[in-house]
C-alpha cells in the first residue's frame, strides 16, 4: 500500500509541475511553486541547517544573475541540502573524483555542445563573438534550472519516497518529473513545439539528470553552463 502510495504522490507531483506550466499564460507561477518547497523542506530538517549551506545558497542566488529566481535558488539550495544531507538517495554538491569530472563532465560537456551546435545550425546563422553575455546569459540559465528543476525536486521525490529505494516505475517517475516540467518551459504555451526540438531537449534533460543524480549538482550546473556558452558565442543566442 505505502509503495503505491507513493507511486501515486509522485504522479501526483508529476501533474502539478505540468498545470503550472499551462498557466504560464496567467503568470510564471515556478518561483512561487520552488519558494513554498522550499521553505517546506526547510521546516521539516530543521536540524540539518547550517551556516555553510546558507552561505553556498547565497553565492549561487548572487551568480545565477536572476532576480526572478534569486530567493527560490537560495532557500531551495538550502531546504534541498538539508533533505539530502540524512538521505540514501542524495544529490551530491560536487564530483568526488578524478573520473567523475571526466565521465560526467568533459565527456558530456563536449559531446551535448557538438550536438547543440548541429540541432542550432539547421535555423540559426552563425554569429561568431566573443561576448561578455556569453556567461551572463549562460548563468542565468544553468543555476536555476539545475538547482531548482532538478536539485531541489528530487528532493522532492525523495520526500515523498520517505527516503526508501525507488521501484523502477517510481525512478522512471522521478527521471520524468525531473525532465518534461523543464523541457517544456522552454515551449511558451501555445506555441508550436516541434518534435525534433522536443527530442533534442529531452536528450539535454536526460543526460543533466544523469549526471546529478550519478555525480552533483556542479558538475550539472557546468556541463549546462558550456553547452549554453558555446551556443550563445558561436550563435549570439
Amino acid at each position: 500500500m505505502q509503495e503505491k502510495n507513493v507511486t501515486r504522490n509522485l504522479v501526483l507531483l508529476l501533474l502539478g509541475l505540468v498545470v503550472i506550466y499551462l498557466l504560464q499564460k496567467n503568470g510564471n507561477f515556478f518561483p512561487i511553486f520552488f519558494l513554498l518547497l522550499s521553505i517546506f523542506l526547510i521546516h521539516k530538517n530543521k536540524s540539518g541547517f547550517s551556516k555553510t549551506d546558507f552561505f553556498i545558497g547565497i553565492i549561487l542566488a548572487v551568480i545565477s544573475l536572476n532576480p526572478i529566481y534569486a530567493i527560490c535558488i537560495a532557500f531551495g539550495y538550502v531546504g534541498a541540502k538539508q533533505l539530502y544531507e540524512k538521505s540514501n538517495n542524495k544529490i551530491n554538491l560536487i564530483p568526488n573524483t578524478k573520473k567523475e569530472i571526466i565521465l560526467y563532465g568533459a565527456l558530456p560537456a563536449v559531446l551535448m555542445t557538438l550536438l547543440n551546435i548541429v540541432w542550432m545550425m539547421q535555423s540559426n546563422p552563425i554569429n561568431f563573438s566573443l561576448k561578455v553575455n556569453a556567461i551572463a546569459g549562460s548563468l542565468i540559465a544553468s543555476i536555476p534550472e539545475e538547482l531548482l528543476f532538478r536539485y531541489l525536486v528530487f528532493a522532492a521525490c525523495i520526500y515523498i519516497g520517505k527516503d526508501k529505494g525507488f521501484s523502477k516505475i517510481q525512478n522512471i517517475l522521478c527521471y520524468a518529473i525531473l525532465i518534461i516540467p523543464h523541457v517544456l518551459m522552454h515551449f511558451p504555451v501555445g506555441s508550436e513545439m516541434n518534435i525534433v526540438d522536443l527530442g533534442i531537449m529531452s536528450v539535454f534533460g536526460i543526460v543533466l539528470t544523469f549526471i546529478q543524480r550519478k555525480s552533483s549538482l556542479i558538475l550539472a550546473i557546468g556541463v549546462h553552463f558550456i553547452i549554453d556558452f558555446f551556443r550563445i558565442i558561436i550563435f549570439g543566442v
